[in-house]
């Protein structure tokens, strides 16, 4: 118990804040008698008790009473654990397993046990979502399916926990913290800030679910095949839309007139496959064709590598013909981040490429409006600038610590309820705005914080990948870190996790990066 307090993060929280009162003790007279007050204060004595290493203060700690009490709660469930492995359910879970293996069409699905079925279900996680959701609209399963995958995810990880001889490696990082904390945060907001609740918990959900794919996935991912599987399913599914994407292209599929504004002549469709948006088909281009390249970059059989670099142009292509500027704002951040951490000589590549594009007249067309006074007269009467002026109108107008309440304004939930009637709702298309406007500053702090917590631990991640560089894995995490950077970049014009395929993908590529940078050399002992 005493050990694992102590490599917790709250242990290291509590020693640095030890540390810095007796730094500062030492360097500054009046400090000095402030902290010599705190040596004896309750408060001291309380942090101490939480934070203390001897084995008697760590038991009698609150923090050590929660952890017998996580201990004991394990413990019971696995006493369950071979009662449920006796009944009716178990016998027809274990029988699925069991078929699967021996199927010929499930064999590899089933083949490394239902956490690789759950992996192979997740990297096909927008394809699914699409077919259910979309395609046939199954009653019920199409608007619940991604919550009962995550219960059975979690179910599966404590299962796994039950079966393990050996004690558990922790598997927390600072992000783990800070993902916690802007949950909690949403929470909190919700307590505060509740005048049409049901609302409000659906803004929750559609915020904080897909967050928690972060802790499933990394608990889910055992070793390297489980990572490839993985990593794998995503670039097939995105070079398969991709090129769904370029087939519209080519057989012009109608769009609605709203889409492109009436000077831009040259426009004469905008691909968006299975996501009934460009925007966010560019977006989905922008996470995988960097990791794409990453896998081009690692794999050294001939004809992987080939598929890999087609993957990345068929993906650039598609991306191009969604004809979003937003999406190439983001797709050349996520190149350019990517050439700093591989290789500096795709620089010339993507100048090339840029020259080429900027003669093809839809580009001309798109990016050339831009700097016209249609262009200014568009976006200040209701564009985005005047939306996003709108937005800040309403959070200064109700509380701009606590925000104008999560799901109220800004984003899908807001579009589906407009509870208030005398408000003209819209999308925010920036997600830090909606953020800000829903959960006030707040929110959007927490939601920074942890957004550069991710970067601070993906270059973390990079750097200890660089260490194994001979393994072949340090592309594949340059792929997915600068994937994620693209992402945060096309926040900024689009409400990109709106989406909970693209939130779940984003949360889902952040778990893979951290198992390649820390989690890798780490041993699993149950597989199920």
């Amino acid at each position: 118990m005493a050990n694992i307090l102590q490599n917790s993060v709250l242990g290291r929280v509590l020693r640095w804040i030890a540390g810095f009162f007796a730094l500062q003790a030492r360097e500054s007279a009046l400090l000095g008698a402030f902290c010599r007050g705190w040596q004896h204060s309750t408060l001291r004595r309380g942090l101490v008790a939480l934070g203390e290493v001897e084995e008697g203060v760590a038991r009698g700690s609150f923090v050590g009473k929660l952890l017998r009490w996580f201990d004991g709660l394990l413990g019971k469930i696995k006493r369950l654990r071979p009662c449920f492995e006796s009944s009716l359910v178990g016998r027809m879970v274990f029988g699925l397993l069991r078929w699967g293996k021996n199927s010929r069409i499930l064999g590899w699905v089933f083949c490394d046990g239902f956490t690789g079925a759950m992996l192979t279900v997740l990297g096909l996680y927008a394809g699914v979502d699409w077919l259910l959701r979309d395609m046939f609209s199954v009653p019920v399963l199409s608007s619940t399916w991604d919550e009962l995958l995550l219960v059975c995810a979690i179910a599966l990880i404590l299962y796994k926990r039950t079966g393990r001889k050996t004690p558990d490696t922790a598997r927390t990082t600072n992000l783990d913290l800070w993902v916690a904390a802007f949950v909690a945060t949403g929470l909190l907001l919700i307590a505060m800030i509740h005048p049409f609740p049901s609302v409000a918990v659906a803004g929750f959900r559609a915020t904080c679910q897909y967050l928690l794919w972060f802790f499933v996935v990394t608990r889910l991912i055992r070793h390297d095949r489980d990572l490839k599987r993985l990593y794998g399913l995503l670039l097939v599914l995105a070079s398969l839309i991709a090129l769904h994407g370029v087939y519209q292209y080519i057989v012009g599929v109608p769009i609605p007139e709203h889409w492109t504004d009436q000077a831009e002549a040259d426009v004469r469709t905008r691909v968006f496959s299975i996501f009934g948006s460009p925007n966010i088909m560019a977006d989905y281009m922008v996470m995988f064709a960097p990791m794409a390249a990453g896998l081009a970059y690692a794999v050294k059989n001939k004809k992987l590598k080939w598929a890999a670099w087609l993957g990345v142009a068929v993906m650039c292509v598609a991306c191009l013909f969604t004809m979003s500027r937003a999406g190439w704002v983001a797709m050349a951040v996520a190149i350019v981040v990517f050439a700093l951490l591989v290789d500096r000589r795709l620089f010339l590549v993507m100048l090339a490429a840029l020259v080429a594009a900027l003669f093809l007249p839809f580009v001309a067309s798109r990016l050339g409006y831009l700097f016209t006074d249609e262009f200014a007269h568009s976006t200040a009467h209701g564009g985005r600038s005047s939306r996003w002026a709108l937005g800040l109108g309403h959070l200064y107008d109700s509380n701009p610590v606590l925000g104008f309440g999560m799901g109220m304004f800004g984003g899908a939930v807001a579009m589906q309820n407009q509870v208030y009637g005398h408000i003209q709702y819209f999308y925010l298309d920036n997600y830090y705005i909606k953020t800000l406007v829903e959960m006030g500053y707040l929110g959007l702090t927490v939601f920074i914080v942890m957004m550069a917590t991710l970067l601070f631990t993906g270059c973390r991640c990079l750097y200890k990948a660089s260490k194994r560089k001979q393994d072949g894995m340090y592309p594949m995490a340059a792929g997915i870190f600068a994937g994620l950077c693209g992402v945060l970049t096309h926040c900024y014009f689009e409400n990109i996790f709106e989406e909970p395929y693209m939130a779940a993908t984003f949360w889902i590529l952040a778990a893979m990066l951290v198992y390649l940078g820390i989690y890798r050399n780490q041993k699993e002992i149950c597989t199920c």
